[in-house]
């Protein structure tokens, strides 16, 4: 739920080749919109029939809006045509703003192919293949459609069994610098995804472990005593695969914690990588993946039975303030960007979003690099530093392209416009 605290919206931004044609990019938006009818929605409130509050999307024929310059729209105004996603361009950039709850960064990234696809072919009169893009005309299937959670419920679910974890550092007691509690910076970082690869695979990981295990690495260069709990990454993992729902447009994401234990220390990258790997593969087993999903779902059911919408949101607060005591620094990887053969028109992702933790690192692969948007609530560069001393450690030579405060759109009151 979105508040103060938390507009629960996400920027991502293509860095293009070129400066942006803003006439040419309304029109790929314009055709991109209509192969997605199901984001063209507004916010609405129904009541059920014992007259309780709940939220709920509805139709909105009106175009999506692009804006020139950084400064975002407030969705769910009349200067977003009330929509919950918006664009803009400035010079050689374009971005998607988008409300969390409509999509995912899974979703983000389908919408972001088709855009990218459209506008090419304008701008570039390119001839460049539009195989695996979703464009207007397609037929677009049930699976794509359904909801997950409308399917029948697997009969048995038999989770593995997961050891206990010792208790997490919070960064929000405990960091070694002063905190920013209501400010966060964004350091975008790119390396060259063949490098990093081969680094990744020479110590039999995944870009995902990799990245846990240094990231764990670099807090514990600055928490080397373990005293008040151990660095602990929560891993953002796609729900799609605990549904048999690959197309699904809704938000599907949930999170695994992986403990690094003062044990851990002391031994090899490789070492610390396999006992990663192993965190990652039980957490990720499918019944422990649907087990994660229906439970999340029973939860928000409860909780759509608590009378008023101001409860439900104070609940969900509380729940989030309790949920930073579990890890340490939370880590997505969406994987390689996949923009199809348009792609050599980017030169990197740069994403920007809220987090329940002091350190974010949401992570992309596109056109040779991989790109690392280090978000931050803290006063000092103390974990950033470590986390590139990580990557110098390992061989990496890394580029920090840009570094600002994080900028995101707003969420408006949509019964007060």
């Amino acid at each position: 739920m979105a508040g103060q605290e938390s507009s629960q919206t996400v920027r991502l931004t293509l860095h293009m080749q070129d400066a942006v044609d803003g006439a040419i990019l309304k029109e790929a938006v314009e055709a991109t919109r209509q192969r997605y009818p199901y984001h063209q929605v507004r916010l609405c409130i129904v009541k059920d029939e014992r007259g309780v509050e709940h939220y709920a999307f509805d139709e909105n024929p009106q175009p999506w809006i692009v804006t020139e310059g950084r400064q975002q729209v407030t969705l769910l105004t009349k200067a977003s045509n009330h929509h919950l996603i918006a664009f803009a361009w400035w010079d050689d950039c374009i971005a998607l703003d988008w409300f969390y709850p409509l999509t995912d960064g899974t979703g983000a990234y389908q919408i972001l192919r088709t855009l990218l696809y459209e506008y090419c072919h304008r701008r570039y009169d390119s001839g460049d293949s539009r195989e695996g893009i979703p464009v207007a005309g397609d037929i677009i299937c049930v699976e794509e459609l359904t909801d997950p959670i409308t399917l029948l419920r697997p009969a048995r679910i038999t989770p593995q069994q997961v050891p206990d974890k010792p208790k997490a550092l919070n960064l929000f007691t405990d960091a070694v610098v002063p905190l920013k509690e209501n400010e966060r910076e964004v350091i975008n970082i790119r390396v060259s995804e063949s490098e990093m690869m081969e680094r990744v695979r020479s110590c039999g990981a995944t870009p995902a472990s990799w990245l846990a295990v240094l990231l764990s690495r670099a807090v514990c260069h600055l928490h080397p005593d373990f005293a008040v709990g151990v660095p602990t990454i929560s891993l953002a993992v796609n729900l799609r695969k605990a549904t048999g729902t690959p197309l699904a447009h809704q938000p599907m994401v949930g999170s695994i914690t992986i403990p690094f234990s003062q044990e851990l220390s002391g031994k090899s990258m490789e070492e610390q990588v396999k006992d990663c790997r192993q965190w990652i593969t039980l957490q990720t087993h499918l019944d422990n993946l649907q087990a994660y999903y229906y439970g999340m779902n029973d939860g928000m059911e409860q909780l759509e039975q608590v009378p008023s919408l101001e409860m439900r949101h104070q609940l969900v607060t509380e729940a989030h303030q309790a949920l930073r005591q579990h890890s340490t620094v939370s880590l997505s990887y969406v994987g390689r960007a996949a923009m199809g053969a348009a792609e050599h028109y980017v030169r990197e992702i740069q994403t920007e979003a809220t987090s329940l933790h002091a350190i974010l690192v949401e992570v992309s692969a596109v056109n040779g690099a991989f790109c690392i948007s280090f978000m931050q609530m803290l006063a000092e560069d103390a974990y950033l530093n470590a986390f590139l001393g990580e990557l110098h450690g390992q061989g990496i030579a890394y580029e920090i392209v840009s570094r600002h405060p994080v900028q995101l759109a707003r969420i408006a009151d949509f019964r007060k416009e």
